[in-house]
Formats: C-alpha cells, sequence, structure tokens
C-alpha cells in the first residue's frame, strides 16, 4: 500500500492507495506554517480512516512546497561561497537580477583560474589556485560559510575541475554541501550558475526538512522507504533530494497534473488546479506533465533547470477583492485563514470564494458556510470578478493548447467547484472528476521512477551513436539499483544539440528515461 502526501499553499493532504490503485482513505488540514505539523497530523489520520497498521505502508510519496516557500518567504537558507572558474575573472556581478532578499545569502565570490580549455584540454604544469584554496578554506570557518557553489565556465564540457575543487573542500569540511553547477544546469553560464546558486542557498532548508521527515515517520512507525517528487513529476530519493532541493521546486503542480490524468482516465489534457492562493493551468501529454524546454525562471531568475510548462495566476480563492473606479481587482491571499475571514464563513473580508458564492450559492458545499454574510456584497462587483478570473483562465488555456486538436479541461483542486460549468468556450469537453480536492496526493501517489542525463561529448573515435546507446545503458541501469521494474523501464526522451561553432565533433545530447516502482 502507498501512502502520498502533497503539501500545497493552503492544505496539506494525505490518502492511502491500495498498489492496484484503489483508494483507501483520505485526509485534509491546514498547511501549517512549520509544514511539517501539518504533514504529521494530516497522514496520521489517513492511516487511522485507513485502519490499516503502518507496517502494511510499502513506501511514502511527498509533494512538497517547503523549497519554494523557503524562497517566497526567505527563512532558514545558507549563506553560499561561490567560486567561479574562468579563464579570466568574470565582470558580471553573480546573481544581477536576483531580489535582494535572497541576494544576501550570497557570501564572498573567489575567482579561480581555469586550466582547461573549451576543448577540455588542460595545463597540469601549474596550480595558480592553491593560495585561493587556502583562502577559501580559512573563510569558511572564519565568515560561517553554510554552503559552497562552484561554477566552472566550461563544465559542461569539462567537469573534473569542479570535482577537484570539491574533493578539497570536503576533505576538510565533510558535512558543508557543495552544488556543482555541471550536475544542476548545462550550457549557458549565467543560467547554470544562477540555478547552482539557487541550489547551494537551498541546502540547509531541505536537509533540515529531511531530518523532520525521517522523525515523523520514524514517530509513525513507517519504516518503509519515502520518496519526493520532482519538477518533472517523476520520483527522488531522500538522498537526492537533500543534494539537489532545486529539482522539487514545481513538484506540487506536477503531482497536480498527473493526479487529474489518474482521476480522469484521460493520457493527454489540460489542467485547471484552482488552490486557496494560485490558479495552475499545465498539461500532460501522453501520460507525461509537459516541462519546459531550455531557459525557464524561477521569481524572475533564469535558470536552466527543467521545471512544469505551466500558467500560473496569481490569486486563488482566498485572495482578497476590491472594486475602485468600478474595476476590480485581486490582491494578496488569506487562503489559511479564509474560514475564519472570509464573508462566507461569517467574517468580514471579501475574497474570491465569496465573489462566487453570491452569484452561484450552491457551487461549493460546506456545513460552516454561513452565505448571510453576503448580502453586504453587489451580485454586479462580484460579476465583474468572476469575468476577469474566468477570462484569465480561458486565456491560459488557449496558450497551452495545440493547434490542430484541442484538449479536454480538467478541473481539480479545493477551489474548483467554484469554475464547474463556468468555463464555456470551443473546449472539448470540461471534466470535475471525484476526488478533485486530493488530486495532487494521488498524482504523488503514481510518480514514476526517472533518470536523465544532460551532458555534452567530445566523440573522439566514436560515433554519435555509440554516445547514445551508452548513455541509455546508463540511464537503465540507474533505475535498476534505483528499484525499477525491468520490463517497465522506457526511453520517453532523446535531445540532440549539435554544436557547430566549436572545433572537432561536439555533442550535447539529454536522455531522459522512466520505470515502474517494483
Amino acid at each position: 500500500m502507498k501512502l502520498g502526501i502533497d503539501v500545497g499553499g493552503t492544505n496539506t493532504d494525505a490518502v492511502v492507495i491500495t498498489n492496484d490503485g484503489k483508494l483507501l482513505s483520505w485526509s485534509k488540514h491546514l498547511t501549517t506554517k512549520d509544514i511539517i505539523t501539518g504533514i504529521k497530523l494530516a497522514a496520521y489520520e489517513a492511516l487511522k480512516e485507513a485502519n490499516i497498521p503502518p507496517e502494511k505502508i510499502d513506501g511514502v510519496f511527498l509533494g512538497t512546497t517547503h523549497v519554494l516557500n523557503a524562497l517566497y518567504y526567505p527563512n532558514n537558507l545558507a549563506k553560499t561561497a561561490l567560486i567561479r572558474m574562468t579563464k579570466i575573472p568574470s565582470l558580471i556581478e553573480p546573481a544581477i537580477q536576483w531580489p535582494s532578499n535572497l541576494k544576501k545569502y550570497i557570501g564572498k565570490v573567489y575567482d579561480f583560474k581555469s586550466l582547461c580549455d573549451y576543448k577540455g584540454n588542460k595545463d597540469d604544469s601549474l596550480n595558480p589556485n592553491s593560495g585561493q584554496i587556502n583562502k577559501l578554506l580559512s573563510d569558511i570557518e572564519k565568515y560561517s560559510m553554510e554552503s559552497i557553489c562552484i561554477v566552472g565556465a566550461y563544465s559542461p564540457l569539462y567537469e573534473t575541475e569542479e570535482r577537484e575543487i570539491r574533493k578539497i573542500i570536503k576533505e576538510h569540511y565533510s558535512e558543508i554541501p557543495v552544488t556543482m553547477s555541471h550536475e544542476i544546469g548545462s550550457t549557458g553560464f549565467i543560467e547554470r550558475e544562477n540555478a547552482a546558486l539557487l541550489n547551494a542557498i537551498l541546502s540547509k532548508v531541505i536537509r533540515q526538512a529531511m531530518t523532520d521527515l525521517s522523525k515523523i515517520f520514524k514517530n509513525l512507525s513507517l519504516n518503509c522507504p519515502y520518496w519526493l517528487t520532482q519538477n518533472d513529476g517523476s520520483l527522488m530519493e531522500i538522498h537526492e533530494a537533500s543534494e539537489y532541493p532545486i529539482l522539487t521546486i514545481g513538484s506540487g503542480v506536477s503531482n497536480s497534473i498527473r493526479g487529474a490524468s489518474i482521476l480522469s482516465g484521460l493520457k493527454s489534457c489540460i489542467v485547471v488546479d484552482a488552490g486557496g492562493s494560485t490558479i495552475d493551468i499545465g498539461k500532460i501529454i501522453n501520460g507525461q506533465p509537459e516541462v519546459s524546454v531550455g531557459s525557464s525562471s524561477i521569481f524572475d531568475i533564469q535558470v536552466n533547470v527543467r521545471v512544469p510548462q505551466i500558467h500560473s495566476l496569481p490569486y486563488g480563492g482566498g485572495s482578497l477583492i476590491t472594486v475602485e473606479n468600478e474595476l476590480a481587482e485581486i490582491k494578496e491571499t488569506i487562503a489559511n485563514d479564509i474560514e475564519q475571514q472570509g464573508m462566507a464563513w461569517g467574517g468580514h473580508t471579501w475574497t474570491l470564494t465569496d465573489s462566487f458564492l453570491k452569484l452561484f450559492p450552491d457551487s461549493f458545499q460546506d456545513e460552516t458556510l454561513q452565505l448571510k454574510g453576503l448580502d453586504l456584497l453587489s451580485k454586479e462587483d462580484c460579476r465583474k470578478v468572476i469575468q476577469m478570473v474566468t477570462k484569465d483562465i480561458k486565456e491560459s488555456i488557449s496558450r497551452l493548447q495545440p493547434s490542430v486538436e484541442d484538449l479536454p479541461v480538467i478541473l481539480v483542486g479545493g477551489g474548483s467547484p467554484l469554475l464547474a460549468n463556468r468555463l464555456i468556450g470551443r473546449y472539448k469537453k470540461v471534466l470535475h472528476p471525484a476526488g478533485y480536492h486530493i488530486c495532487n496526493a494521488v498524482g504523488a501517489c503514481f510518480a514514476p521512477l526517472s533518470a536523465e542525463i544532460d551532458k555534452v561529448f567530445w566523440l573522439n573515435g566514436i560515433t554519435k551513436q555509440e554516445v547514445i546507446d551508452r548513455a541509455k545503458e546508463q540511464l537503465f541501469q540507474q533505475l535498476l539499483q534505483k528499484g525499477a521494474k525491468k520490463e517497465s523501464i522506457e526511453l520517453v526522451s532523446l535531445e540532440e544539440f549539435p554544436f557547430d561553432y566549436l572545433e572537432g565533433e561536439v555533442l550535447r545530447v539529454r536522455l531522459k528515461a522512466l520505470g515502474e516502482l517494483a
């Protein structure tokens, strides 16, 4: 049996599902500020309702916004030293477009001289970095550095330099997290540096979260393996999450998209996930969430990490509403406190949910509703709000729809009943499946194992096909080691990027394989 958990901005959901896909129980709790307490309560109640002993659970599958929230509201981030390895010192300031509340976590910057050229040739006759290395080692303790980020200009072609520096640091400070840029991103120096730096400053918060999770599951007598879902909707082991927290940033949306596919029985569809804080619109094709290709952004920071291809509207059911000069405005959210402050629950705060319930009082079922409080709202003002929201959603759907054939639209998330029967348009079909309110946790339970290679190769005497075959075999072996069923492993993506501007035969290949957990 599986225990699936998803931590959203408003609610933390937990489900218990049998290995053949039958839902035994579910639980929903408001997400707590420390996140961990909400996980514990939701998991405990789901297990209690299923009435099964903890030893019957074969695995725990968790999707969490913990890392994303740590960037939204910077807390417990690691003070990070940046090592740049270039032929000549770069004149570009690191993190130049970062928000100040994140940039402050980047401490000292060290310019190391790269000894290799773009062909991967290395000059081992001298070591000009010995003084810089000694200074770095001294500064780690002197300035209480908590994480190290190493970015080599040519590391996608030649990763050895980054590994050598990491080895030296670990010999002196074995516990300090060290991020190497070639493991996070590929080509594109600025994007790769941004991604590696974000990963490094998140190392502290993810390690603490993994420690807390281990304690929770131990207290619940869950002695089975557990995994986190990552940006592309597949599973990663706990040690992987600890090393690469940036890969978990988009896990919540990916779980939602996969869960919608499972609940609706559709392999290809558009998914609208209406939550308390945001409304996210994404797409799943042939059973896999669509992810961005090339450069993407996190808080307007350009990175080359693959994240879900979504359109996220910056408001949800708990967002505050005002109307000024006959124009409706949607402001910050009170999602976690909507049942205390929302007008439909007897409070005095006008929310997006109140606007829908004013015009469609039967669209949302909750025994604690006190709809009398909505008498103070104008139907015309509420209609303006609804028109604006549905217009934004339709425009987002249109941007994701393929040109040849319109995909069905699946509505999920706690706020989805408000939208049901209101997305009237040219769509082939609009579905609102049973289990819509727990689809994220369901999606986590069905996430596959994955392995991916994104690397630049010098062909040097071997053919392109030999490079691809070796990379493919490497992926398959990784999945077997992770516990995938051999017969379920398949290569789902293969992309080639030739480098026409470099001398010699150079090829970047990106391969991805998936496999079902045994």
